[in-house]
Order: structure tokens, then sequence, then C-alpha cells
């Protein structure tokens, strides 16, 4: 068994074991009982450890720095999956096991805390938690400037949207501000004269639940693998076999719940449409934040309130 052998197995086990904190995940958010969340804690504290010693174990270093000496004898697909198997294992790498039991126990706890929390408007409850969120992330952050070379917020930023610097985001967000201003206004003025429906409640959560899975129909989304539920706020989750898609309801307002639906359904069909032969395998998952956010947006934005809600 080559060492590229060796990483492919070891790496689909990990997938496995992400697989699984996917669905818990998705679970803790959408189903599971008020009662359950300080165990479901402590198992995916458990399980975040495992995927991090997975993957941090000494012998895939060492497969990558073999599979690296005998490059000249892998294909250019191969290539591409050790340079991206190199990337997590780094990224992983930087991080004690202490520091990623922690970030999941307080990540845990401070979205649990949340969800009666928004509700009560109660931000003296939700400060302490998000204080320690922001503590240890801001630990991670000083850890991986470190390894890196690059600075705490960069090397964050490296981790959703790889090569992505704060210098290139000013270029980006400096040109948008050269114009987006005026058309603003071009648009709010536009708008004073235009007529719009309101639509006027209740709307049964039923029916916009109905509806919603038909708009998902109409987007390609395959029920065969994957879900609509109901939790606090949207999401998309699961993995690329199984995805779970969120929405919450609102009976004075269909439109809210209907472009969550729609806005995740566009993150659901770019997993949905990751090539089934490299499952499992780090070349085939979703490399940038910024492409799987313009897929949401897409449809979202573009797709759908440029037709559903359109003025008259």
């Amino acid at each position: 068994m080559t060492s590229m052998d060796k990483l492919n197995t070891q790496f689909q086990k990990l997938a496995n074991y992400r697989h699984l904190s996917a669905i818990c995940g998705w679970d803790q958010a959408a189903m599971m009982p008020d009662g359950g969340n300080e165990a479901r804690a402590r198992a995916m504290s458990e399980l975040a450890v495992l995927c991090h010693e997975t993957l941090t174990a000494d012998e895939v270093g060492q497969w990558i720095a073999d599979a690296e000496a005998n490059s000249s004898a892998l294909s250019e697909e191969q290539r591409v999956e050790l340079r991206e198997m190199k990337r997590q294992w780094l990224q992983a790498s930087a991080l004690p096991s202490d520091l990623v039991k922690a970030k999941s126990n307080a990540g845990s706890k401070c979205e649990h805390g949340w969800r009666t929390q928004r509700k009560a408007n109660d931000w003296n409850s939700f400060a302490p938690n998000l204080k320690e969120v922001v503590k240890l992330s801001r630990e991670e952050a000083q850890i991986r400037a470190e390894k890196t070379g690059l600075s705490p917020y960069n090397a964050m930023l490296d981790l959703y949207e790889p090569g992505m610097t704060t210098d290139k985001l000013d270029i980006i967000f400096g040109e948008l501000k050269s114009w987006l201003p005026d058309l603003t206004k071009q648009i709010i003025e536009k708008q004073k004269a235009t007529q719009v429906q309101q639509p006027q409640g209740p709307f049964d959560t039923e029916k916009q639940a109905a509806l919603g899975k038909t708009f998902m129909g109409i987007l390609g989304f395959d029920f065969n693998h994957g879900r609509l539920d109901v939790s606090m706020h949207p999401f998309c989750g699961g993995v690329p076999e199984d995805v779970r898609i969120t929405t919450r309801y609102n009976e004075d307002d269909f439109t809210s719940a209907i472009m969550g639906v729609i806005h995740e359904t566009g993150h659901a069909r770019y997993e949905q449409g990751l090539p089934k032969t490299l499952s499992g395998m780090p070349s085939g998952e979703a490399r940038s934040m910024g492409i799987h956010e313009s897929q949401s947006l897409f449809f979202e934005m573009q797709l759908a309130r440029n037709s559903l809600l359109s003025p008259i």
C-alpha cells in the first residue's frame, strides 16, 4: 500500500467522523430537546477531538512527506488531492486538542443559550457565552498567526477563503465604495414611486412549508439526499449525500421563510453538485466560502427576489 493509499484511507475515515458530527449538529439545532444539550455538547466535543487527532496523527505527516517525495509518480489529480490533504493537515496541526475541545464546548453552550436569549432579547445572559467564544477564537487566531506568519485575521480568513487577505479585500470594497452609494440612492428614489404588493396574513405554516418544498423541487433539490426542517435560524448542514436545510416560519410574513428556504437551497444544491467520485476526499469538498455564498445569494437575490417579489 502506497503512502497515497494510506492517506486516502485515513481521510475517508475522517470524512465518516465528520459526517456524524454534521448530522449531530443539525439535530442539536433542529430536533434535540433542550435537556439533551449538555450531554450532546460533551459528545460533540469528543468527536471534534477524534477528528482532530485522526487528521494530525504522526503517521499522516510522514505519509504526506513520502507522497511528496514521490510526487512524480502521481497523476495530476493525485497531486491536487495531496495538496488539499496537506492544507487540511497543516491547519489542524496548528491547534492543540484541548483548544479544539474547548471551542466545541463553548460553541454548543453559546448556541443553545442563544435560542431562548434571542426570544427574550436577553443580551446580559448571552454576553458571557459569547465572550468565551470570542476569547477562544482570538487564541486560535494568534496560534495560527504564529504558525503561518500571517496576521491573526488573515490566518483565520484563509480557513474559509484560501489566499484571501485584508489587503485584497480593501481593494474589492474600495472599488464598491466608488459607485455603490450613488446607485443605492438612485434605487431608493425609484422605489418611492413604485407600488409594491403587501400580502396580508395569517399564513399557515404547513402551507408555507409545502410552498417551500415546491420551490426546492423547481430548483432541483434532491429530496432523496436531503430534507427541510425548522430551526431558530435558517442554515444548511449535513453532508453532500444527506443535506439538511432549515428555515423558520412567521405567520404574518410568508416571504421570510420562503427566502430562507431558497437561500439555503442554493447552498444545498452546491453541496449536492459536488463530484460524487471524490466523495470523502478533500478535493471533493467546497473550498471557498465566497463561492458557496455566491450560489445561495444567486438563488435568493436573482432567481427569487427578481421574480417572486417583483414590483407591479
